[in-house]
């Protein structure tokens, strides 16, 4: 992910004080579950990553802004193509000298929607909540680097939205989620720019609050490349 821009040598592999911006690309392969079955998918997503560090405390927020991922047809619902973007802010703070260890606290904002045309319907939701990070950042040699970052959002809260075009009225749900994403990426750094390669996860699981039975499950991995410029020493 968009993480902390530092000189990384043997020497000193702590953080600059900086302010930077990227790209992160991510080609994701992954699994939709929900009472009508699985569907398998993929596609290619743009996260733009903006951030600005001390010594001590650093913030960091990434968005995706909103990007289709075909899925193959399914008999209940048809040629499904869900529409995601993605919202991750954390304020974060170093919990050792050279700043290779950090924590974050933040907000995640998840919106979605799916046409169903089988069924006549198109699902979407917005969920948010609060969202905690551990991220470390170290030298392996030279300025050559590893960042690995787990971050999660165990508590979001939204509605889904129901809307038939059929001629049936349009159905809320209240739902509650839970988010968990984790990378690890090995990182060049040139002057004033970084190119980092890695991989990442992203599981969501979500549950209709007034029933408690399952609204929808989404489990993906995929390959990441990473372009970051250091904008201000």
């Amino acid at each position: 992910m968009g993480t902390t821009p530092s000189i990384a040598t043997a020497q000193d592999a702590g953080p600059s004080p900086a302010i930077y911006g990227g790209l992160q690309t991510l080609a994701i392969t992954g699994v939709h579950s929900d009472v009508g079955g699985s569907q398998r998918g993929a596609g290619i997503g743009a996260l733009l990553q903006l951030g600005a560090n001390g010594r001590r405390f650093g913030i960091h927020v990434e968005g995706i802004p909103p990007v289709s991922l075909p899925q193959r047809p399914s008999a209940l619902y048809g040629q499904a193509t869900p529409k995601l973007s993605l919202l991750n802010g954390a304020v974060r703070v170093a919990l050792d000298a050279r700043s290779r260890l950090w924590l974050g606290i933040g907000a995640t904002i998840i919106n979605q929607q799916t046409p169903l045309p089988n069924i006549f319907q198109v699902a979407g939701s917005r969920l948010a909540g609060a969202r905690y990070e551990a991220f470390y950042r170290g030298p392996i040699r030279d300025n050559r680097f590893i960042e690995v970052l787990v971050g999660g959002a165990p508590r979001l809260y939204g509605a889904d939205h129901f809307i038939y075009s059929d001629g049936s009225p349009s159905v809320n749900k209240d739902e509650r989620a839970a988010e968990l994403d984790a990378s690890i990426a090995y990182g060049i750094r040139h002057a004033r720019s970084e190119v980092l390669f890695g991989l990442r996860t992203i599981n969501f699981a979500a549950q209709f609050t007034k029933t408690g039975e399952a609204a929808d499950r989404n489990n993906g991995v995929g390959v990441m490349l990473e372009l970051r410029r250091i904008i201000a020493p």
